[in-house]
């Protein structure tokens, strides 16, 4: 099969999920290579951790693994399987970007014949001087058989060589689509001589910044980079990742143990001081390591979750968005959102408050995705927040319930719409028809008898749109009644779409009377009125209905009778 025919291949979740665990995995071994001798258990088993997620690749639906390298990620087929955060130079992708290959393709066997080999180079392409072969020179001399990559040439313009059994063809022209950047290429310069008036002994920049060997501007701004982001970098992140490196390939209980001791010592640092990011960072790896290492015995668990509860307290959440607010030390909008997810319902209270508050803008729709699965995860922690006091907090909770169509919220706001405040009732009334659920629509009868006319409104609109037929008696008694008549428009026309959505061919009669219906000195009921019941009859759209409009076509009252040519368009029967 070649590379194009490939990328064909449907690229399923448990394909992404399994390529994107092997590529993580590999990343780790090359990490455990660079700090651990040959002869160090650790390394062993980074290394073979790896063998094995590339094995689960092959024994899945996965037959080859095609990447686009670029200069912090692999992407397989538009999605990116693994993405670099911090020490871009120090990097697998960089690595392999540095020195031109902008394509890498494992194929079945690689583990066993190409993992330490390629591990080896990588290791001596990091640290090769600069008169030394590059990473392409040596996996050309390497030849391996089941490993295959293409390259920019970086000295002209491309280059797509490749290894191996791949050969270039028309299948694999198109194997670099998700390479935007231009072509690398020296174009000819003049050098221009030194300047007469230089001091003599005295090197200037601006004497060699356009000879023909100086960095060009896009390598200039890479190397700035790479110098802000050395500079930049918490160490303790680094120190994280190797501890929970020891956590999860560690086989010794007590080496475990300790390395979560340590662990939290920094933690307890992190929180201390705000430093939010690396918090967040370590919070997302304690998680992830308790689902991925299965063996990993119960203590070692139990302190690995406590993280999260710690990171879940209201204070520790609220000082967490403050720093968002400031901009201060703040996790970047990716690392807020899986931190946001990972957290306990005791973290939606402050989180709820927060968003009825917090500025538009990336950080709001990072922490917006999340709470949504926080939500859905501890939904008793939800139902609990609708009626507290604080009022930022309860809206929060009821537009939450609602979004979430959360039917097991829906017997609390029930009793909201008992509440002495309007607001509280209103939104209340709201939430129960976005969740639209049997019991959730039947609450809305408490709704209907509302003082307020928005709460009556409100819960007309709804019982319309769902059709909610259960609360057809007690419309035709709202409808049949003179209070209806003193009523707003708004009021008037939501009673009566709500009367025509569930009356069906049964209502007519009614609604017949009310727009029809004659004393000896002409129409008995008012043009607002009848102007409803012609609106009813258009949702109604029976034949019977229909020849009730026909008969009020030609009414003296124009807004009747141009509600009535409205109803019959909408129905076709005009």
């Amino acid at each position: 099969m070649t590379t194009a025919a490939a990328a064909r291949v449907e690229f399923s979740e448990a394909s992404a999920t399994l390529v994107e665990d092997a590529v993580r995995a590999l990343v780790k071994a090359f990490r455990a290579w660079q700090l651990y001798l040959p002869n160090n258990p650790m390394r062993e088993r980074a290394i073979a951790t790896a063998r094995s997620a590339f094995v689960a690749c092959w024994n899945g639906e996965v037959d080859r693994i095609v990447m686009s390298v670029r200069e912090a990620e692999f992407v397989m087929r538009g999605r990116t399987v693994h993405r670099e955060q911090e020490r871009l130079s120090d990097g697998v992708p960089w690595i392999l970007y540095r020195d031109g290959i902008r394509e890498l393709t494992l194929l079945p066997g690689f583990e066993n014949e190409g993992l330490e080999p390629l591990l080896m180079l990588f290791q001596r392409a990091r640290q090769a001087a600069p008169d030394e072969d590059d990473l392409v020179t040596m996996l050309w001399v390497a030849d391996f058989e089941t490993l295959q990559f293409r390259y920019v040439d970086l000295v002209g313009t491309y280059d797509l060589a490749a290894s191996g059994a791949l050969t270039s063809g028309d299948d694999e022209a198109g194997a670099l689509g998700d390479e935007t950047q231009p072509p690398i290429a020296a174009a000819a310069i003049d050098v221009p001589a030194l300047s007469e008036t230089s001091t003599p002994g005295l090197v200037r920049v601006e004497d060699f910044e356009s000879t023909l060997f100086f960095l060009d501007r896009r390598e200039l701004n890479a190397l700035q980079a790479e110098v802000r982001a050395e500079f930049s970098s918490d160490p303790r992140r680094a120190v994280m990742s190797v501890l929970f490196d020891i956590v999860e390939l560690q086989r010794d209980l007590d080496a475990r143990l300790e390395a979560i001791g340590r662990i939290e010592e920094v933690m307890v640092d992190l929180l201390a001081s705000g430093t939010y990011d690396v918090a967040s960072y370590a919070l997302v790896e304690a998680n992830a390591t308790v689902r991925r290492a299965a063996e990993l015995p119960t203590a070692a668990k139990q302190r690995l979750l406590a993280f999260t509860e710690r990171m879940s307290e209201p204070d520790v959440v609220r000082q967490l968005l403050q720093a968002v607010d400031d901009g201060t030390r703040a996790p970047n909008p990716e690392t807020l959102e899986a931190l946001v997810a990972e957290l306990r319902g005791s973290a939606l209270a402050p989180l709820l408050s927060w968003l009825t508050h917090s500025a538009p803008g990336t950080a709001r729709q990072s922490v917006e995705r999340a709470i949504l699965k926080l939500a859905e995860r501890h939904t008793t922690d939800l139902v609990r927040l609708l009626e507290v006091e604080d009022d930022a907090t309860a809206h929060g909770a009821m537009q939450l319930s609602g979004r979430l169509r959360s039917a097991a919220a829906a017997p609390a706001l029930g009793r909201i719409l008992r509440h002495p405040r309007h607001d509280r009732r209103l939104e209340a009334t709201h939430a129960l028809a976005a969740i639209a659920s049997p019991g959730a629509l039947q609450l809305l009868d408490i709704a209907i008898d509302d003082t307020e006319a928005d709460v009556r409104v409100a819960a007309l609109r709804a019982i319309a749109t769902h059709k909610h037929a259960a609360m057809l008696p007690k419309l035709t008694i709202a409808i049949k009644k003179k209070d209806i008549r003193n009523a707003d428009r708004s009021e008037k026309t939501a009673l009566f779409d709500a009367y025509g959505a569930t009356c069906g061919d049964g209502g007519v009669a009614l609604l017949d009377g009310l727009l029809n219906g004659r004393s000896l000195l002409g129409p008995r009921e008012t043009p607002e009125i009848r102007a409803c019941a012609a609106r009813a009859l258009g949702l109604v759209a029976t034949p019977n209905a229909y020849a009730s409009l026909r008969k009020a076509s030609s009414s003296g009252d124009a807004v009747v009778r141009n509600e009535v040519a409205r109803a019959l368009r909408a129905g076709g029967a005009a």
